[in-house]
């Protein structure tokens, strides 16, 4: 079974997206917790330089592949569901943020 979803993982971009995006969103808090990285560093290394560069990496990645435009989207809803569950209000304008520099980034380079 963990080698059909390698299969799948391996075939399937959008996939490969939504499992890095729930390792962002949900896996890498609990790893800054169990490091002691405080809250100030979760917010300002995770929240505003790894998933803005993420965000900026998923435009390029999108529009590089040809894959659909939804693909850009993936990213912020996981990250709005787990703000939705346990972190405060700024974390919706953060999704915000990242979907726009996905946008912006993938309107950037040509098809040429």
């Amino acid at each position: 079974m963990l080698k059909n979803f390698w299969t799948i993982v391996k075939r399937s971009k959008t996939t490969y997206i939504a499992l890095i995006s729930i390792l962002l969103v949900f896996i890498m808090p609990i790893l800054f917790n169990l490091f002691n990285l405080g809250r100030t560093n979760r917010i300002v290394y995770l929240f505003f330089v790894i998933n803005i560069i993420f965000s900026v990496f998923m435009g390029w990645f999108v529009k590089k592949y040809s894959l659909a435009f939804y693909n850009l989207v993936i990213f912020p809803i996981i990250f709005v569901i787990s703000v939705f569950a346990k972190y405060g209000r700024y974390g919706y304008f953060l999704a915000g943020i990242y979907l726009i520099l996905s946008i912006l980034v993938y309107f950037l380079f040509d098809d040429k």
